[in-house]
Parts: C-alpha cells; structure tokens; sequence
C-alpha cells in the first residue's frame, strides 16, 4: 500500500494558451504565433509545420528560465462548441540538451489543418529547483513583511550599506532564512546606540534589494539571470535561491538551436514553401492567482479503492477512485482493468470559496500517456458541497500495480489574496521553525495566564495593525507579552500565528474563534477565509442529495 505521501502530489501550475488560426490554405507552409508574453517576458511561441503528410504541432519555451520556471509538459486540444476541448493530447519534449534556456514540445499529426479551428495549450509549469513550487499562501503576508522594511524602520536591527544606498533589515528575519546570517549574529555583540552595520560593497544595489526580497518573500524580484546575485545566494547559503540563479545563467546554446532546426525540419519529403504569422498582434498568457489551474496526479491501487488526489489547506478536498472489470491475461501474470471509469469527488470546496471549472484526467499505463479525457459532472448543482465528475476511458489498464492518473483541475477562488503561486518552500516553515525554537524571539505569547510560545515583534506588528500599536505602546527593553482571553482554545492560537508567520492556514477555518481573532487583529485575508467558511456551511440535504444521485 502506498504511503500518503507516494499517493498526494504538490500540485504543479498550469497556465492555458489559445492559439487562433483562420483561413488555413492549401499551400504547405509554416504557420507561427509571434512570442508569446508570460509575466512580462516573451517566453513562448506557438506553431504549425503544415505539411500535407504528418504535419508537426510544436512549442517552443525560451528563458523561461530567468522565472526560475521551466514546462514540464504540453497538452493540446481542438477547441469545439463548448467549454474546453473533449480531449487533450499530451505533445513530447524533444531531446535537444538540458544545457541551456530552449525547451521544444512537438506532436505529429494525423492530418493537415484547413480553414479555421482554435488550439487550445495547457502548460504545465515547475520550478527549475524542486524546493521553488506552487503554494498556497496569503499574497498579503509577502507584502507585509516586505513593507516592514521601510514600514517598521523602528524595529531594523541591521542596516546593510550598500555603496552609496542603506537597506535597513531585521536579525530574525535574516537569520531564520540563512544560516549564516543566524551565526554571524549569534556571534556579534548588541550594538549600542543603533543597528549593526554591514557593508557590502561588491554589489550593485538593485541586486541586493533583489536578494533581500527573496528572503523576505520567498520570490524573486526582477530577474534572476544575475552572477551578483547568485553570488550572494552562495555566500549566505540560500540553497534554492544559489539553484535558480544557476538555471537562469543558462544561455541559449548552438546545439540546442541545431537540435531544434532539426527536430521541426526532419520531414524531408516535403518542404515548407511558405511562412505565416499569426495572429500578428503580440498575445500574453495572462495568469491570474484567483482562476488557479492545478496538476495533480493520484496513484489509485489495483482494487480502485479511493486516494486523497489534493489537499487544500490540510483538507482533503478532491478523491479519486476507478471502477472496471478485471481480466487476466492469458499466461495469467497480468491482471487488466477493461475500460474503467476513473472517477473523481470535489469535496468541500465551497467551503473554501472554490468553484471548479473543468477537469481533465489521463492514466499512464506503463510507458505509456494516454489522451486527456474531459470529466464530466455525474451530479450538478450550483453551490452543490460536493461535487462527482468521471470519464470512462476506451482503453483497458495494466494494474502494475498502481495505476497513475494526472488530474488538471481549473478552479476560481472567492476569496482574494489567498491563492497558489511560484514560491521557495523554506519560507512556509523557516520563520515559524524560528518562533517555535526561541531564535531571537522578543514577545511572549500568553492565552489567560499561560504562557503559549514566544515570538517576534516585526512579524506580528507587520501582520496585525491591532498587535502593532499594542506593541508600539511597551517599552523595547526585554521581551514584550502578548495576551489572548481565556476564552480562546491554545491550539487555535497558535493556529492564528501560524498563518501570520506563514500566510497559510495549518487547517479549515472551522469554529468561530478563528474568525474572531482575525477579525479582532484585522488580519484581513483570513477574515475572509474565514467568512468564505461561515457563510457555507455543509448542508446535510445537498451531502445526501449527492450520495443518492451517485
């Protein structure tokens, strides 16, 4: 049986591209999107070797890198009447040199294209270091902390001279993001009479704002194609930050220019006569954090008994399943599933402000990827708690032993400023691990009379404008307190911390106490969470509506 963490996946991001081509002619030739802009940057491009014999659908990423991204792969599909294509076909990366910033994605088709039609992409995008992933966090939080910078000058105990600029910054948030910012201050001595200073002279600037960001945020800021900054990243041991910079750095390269030319011109019987451009105005991915579009994938045992495929915030939140006969193969070593039904339950999302759009699945069978089958709804209703949707596939499956399904899943979020995005993982867990382990905590934590755990002023005070002029108030000498009433249960507390310190909540925001303290702090971003969650409570007569209609 496989362990829950072999079954759960970090989901991947997936963002869609529609690709629109009209009035195809006859004529072989070439057909091309101009670059496409993601995140500012013109990183992708689209195209069509319209032969009459096996014409090439291809896609090309370039420095997507410097994003600290790469694709992990392509899906296509034809657009049709309605909402998404039936069907996504998964297009192959082609072998063209892991050295350098060029990624290519072809597929042969069956036939060449006339007239009009719409390709519709979905890019399934990762970090180029597995510890930089798609998170849930509260958008807000990363600003906060970022503002304290300049926002809570008071509270800056270093202040960092670059050249002929001076970065104020603080010792717990440096030290708990770098372990040799937590030595170095570990070993200084308090400086009296202001902040310790540090010099770096090395640097220009802007990058050092660039590497400060990242601490403090757990993203980049500007590019990450810079030798400064990775320079710094190695000097203070940011292991994730030193890796992006290292993929970044990554030059376009001859042999990958020449793999890609020969890759797309491989087809020698029949050469292009002509190219075209279209559309010829420039096209953008736009992504926005509030519609998300997740890759998930579940490992479903061989008796299709139900797998937790994502959890959101905790929860479990969407279960996979599949339902077939089973038959033998002749020599009776191998035991197949005939066509089966995979299957999926979206359980408790409204209560989390999401809605789903559509779901696609695909089973790897082996070495093989089969077609993208659109799921479709088995019981619907608007604002339903649950949510069934399935798709019978024509093939039959070799249980070996663990069948492996992806599931893309397109959802819309409710609530604003909570939502998934490409972040360094440390920054989940490093600043809470340096309030739970005492490192340079200057507030006491107290719920009535006992005492909780300790803490750190600039956090709170970034977080909460109620905790910052509470704090504002007590003298900087010692460690300050902060009382909770003993009507609040400890763990709730804490749980109320822990989404200051990380912007995401340890689990559903269920009970009222929650919501209370975040609406006595003005914590704004759980409020909504958590009035998301009040005002959706589960109803009995839509759980039972659904299990009868199954």
């Amino acid at each position: 049986m496989a362990s829950a963490s072999e079954t759960i996946s970090t989901p991947k991001m997936i963002v869609p591209y529609e690709w629109i081509l009209e009035n195809v002619e006859e004529e072989p030739m070439t057909i091309a999107s101009k670059m496409i802009s993601f995140r500012g940057e013109k990183v992708f491009r689209v195209g069509l070797k319209n032969y009459a014999v096996d014409p090439v659908l291809f896609l090309v990423a370039i420095d997507l890198n410097k994003m600290g991204m790469k694709v992990k792969d392509v899906k296509f599909g034809l657009q049709g009447s309605g909402i998404g294509p039936e069907k996504m076909t998964c297009i192959y990366e082609e072998v063209i040199g892991d050295e350098g910033s060029l990624q290519l994605f072809t597929i042969d088709l069956t036939e060449k294209f006339l007239g009009n039609f719409t390709f519709s992409f979905r890019i399934c995008i990762e970090g180029t270091d597995p510890g930089y992933s798609y998170q849930l966090s509260d958008r807000l939080a990363k600003s906060q902390l970022w503002a304290a910078l300049k926002n809570q000058e008071n509270l800056a105990d270093v202040e960092f001279i670059v050249k002929d600029k001076t970065f104020p910054a603080h010792k717990v948030i440096l030290s708990a993001r770098s372990p040799v910012f937590a030595d170095k201050f570990e070993k200084k001595q308090p400086v009296k009479g202001g902040p310790l200073q540090i010099r770096i002279d090395d640097v220009e600037p802007s990058t050092f704002v660039n590497f400060l960001h990242f601490i403090y945020t757990g993203e980049p800021k500007g590019t990450l194609e810079d030798e400064d900054l990775l320079k710094l990243a190695e000097y203070y041991q940011l292991a994730t930050l030193a890796s992006l910079c290292k993929f970044a750095l990554q030059k376009v390269n001859a042999f990958q220019i020449t793999n890609i030319m020969k890759n797309l011109n491989s087809n020698t019987e029949e050469q292009t006569s002509s190219s075209k451009i279209t559309p010829e105005k420039d096209t953008e991915i736009f992504y926005d954090g509030t519609s998300p579009s997740f890759r998930c994938y579940s490992k479903l045992d061989d008796n299709g008994k139900s797998t937790c495929v994502m959890k959101y915030q905790n929860e479990d939140i969407f279960i996979a399943y599949f339902t077939g006969e089973y038959e033998f193969s002749k020599d009776g070593e191998r035991r197949y599933v005939m066509q089966p039904v995979i299957h999926l339950s979206c359980v408790k999302h409204r209560v989390f402000g999401l809605k789903v759009e559509d779901v696609y699945c695909d089973v790897f069978d082996e070495d093989e990827v089969n077609d993208g089958l659109k799921m479709e709804s088995k019981y619907f209703q608007k604002n339903t708690e649950l949510l069934h949707v399935a798709a019978e596939s024509p093939s039959c499956y070799y249980v070996d032993p663990f069948l492996t399904v992806n599931f893309d899943i397109k959802m819309i979020s409710t609530i604003g400023n909570y939502y998934y995005e490409m972040m360094d993982d440390g920054w989940l867990t490093d600043l809470w691990l340096a309030a739970t382990n005492q490192k340079l905590t200057d507030v006491e934590i107290f719920v009535g009379t006992v005492k909780v755990m300790e803490a750190h002023r600039v956090i709170l005070s970034a977080r909460s404008p109620i905790l910052n002029a509470s704090l504002n108030k007590i003298s900087n000498t010692g460690k300050s307190s902060v009382t909770f009433g003993p009507e609040f249960d400890v763990e709730i507390v804490k749980n109320f911390l822990n989404f200051l310190y990380t912007g995401f909540l340890m689990t559903g925001a269920s009970g009222k106490q929650l919501s209370k303290l975040a609406t006595m702090y003005e914590v704004e971003t759980l409020k909504s969470v958590c009035q998301v969650f009040n005002a959706n409570p589960p109803d009995a007569e839509h759980v039972t509506d659904y299990l009868l209609q199954l």
